[in-house]
């Protein structure tokens, strides 16, 4: 009992509330160049070639108001729920710790209803743009390091964590690069690594639906490289184990799961203890970051 009681505290008294100037901005994902198609149509025309214009974004801005300019970043992506409070929560932490946060809401622009329930409903969203474009706006900002920016994610999200930072990636495209991520519960086999900096996952060993066994495969493949990946996995937690709101774990039929056959039943619930050793090695790892 005075165990839990202890961890109890540890969570609550991270997530008080942080001293920190919030706004609601307005930014776009990066424009994509055209395709060796599109060139080759361009310049049978006499014409330029020309990409896809980037979406225009928003996202929740938190600034801490103590310590001095310019600060380090964090890009937030959310899960297939969209932003719920539990990211807001740690947002705030993050805040609370000197970093300025970008939540950014990658469904409400594209008018897209937030859900679980199946594979194409959620993998229809390439978080990894919204993120670069997130990137990019944090880098113009003069109260930001734009040389200390990184990102995390949940869920879906975690996995364009994975995606984002992968050598062979989308990001070749452009100039600016995320200095770490971290992924909560992400698809292993999202990316295969190496990656372009550190990266730390958070999984629960009881995770049913993105199984921790890919994670210890992905970090295993990634051992020699020169950011070798760092893999928690807390004990019989569950995917959302971060999340209060989730309530104990419980067994939701209806969601499609790749990982059990037939395809359908996964398992979410909020684990305290869990939740507490997350915060702990999240602080962490983003101390190690900052001192290299």
């Amino acid at each position: 009992m005075t165990t839990v009681l202890v961890f109890l505290a540890v969570i609550l008294g991270a997530f008080t509330s942080p001293a920190t100037a919030q706004e609601n901005v307005q930014f776009h994902a990066p424009d994509s160049p055209p395709t060796l198609l599109q060139k080759r149509m361009a310049k049978l025309r006499g014409e330029e070639a020309k990409g896809k214009a980037g979406l225009a974004l928003r996202g929740q801005l938190n600034i801490p108001t103590a310590g001095t300019a310019p600060y380090p970043a964090v890009v937030l992506l959310h899960d297939c729920r969209g932003i719920t409070g539990a990211i807001e929560d740690w947002a705030y932490q993050l805040t609370d710790w000197g970093y300025v946060t970008l939540v950014v809401d990658s469904y409400g622009p594209r008018r897209h209803r937030p859900g679980c329930q199946s594979y194409e409903h959620m993998e229809s969203v390439d978080q990894t743009f919204d993120a670069l474009g997130a990137l990019q706006f944090l880098t113009r900002r003069p109260d930001v390091a734009a040389n200390r920016i990184g990102l995390i994610g949940w869920s879906i999200g975690g996995s364009k964590v994975l995606s984002a930072l992968n050598r062979i990636g989308v990001h070749n495209l452009y100039d600016e690069k995320f200095r770490f991520g971290i992924a909560f519960y992400p698809y292993c086999l999202t990316a295969s690594g190496p990656f372009i900096g550190p990266l730390l996952i958070l999984i629960g060993g009881g995770d049913d639906w993105t199984t921790a066994r890919r994670c210890v495969t992905l970090r295993d493949r990634n051992t020699s490289s020169a950011h070798p990946l760092e893999l928690k996995v807390y004990g019989n937690a569950h995917h959302f184990f971060d999340d209060p709101d989730m309530g104990p774990p419980a067994y939701y039929e209806a969601i499609e799961n790749r990982e059990k056959s037939p395809t359908r039943g996964v398992t979410w619930g909020h684990d305290p203890k869990a939740y507490a050793l997350a915060i702990q090695h999240v602080r962490e790892f983003l101390t190690r970051q900052q001192g290299e």
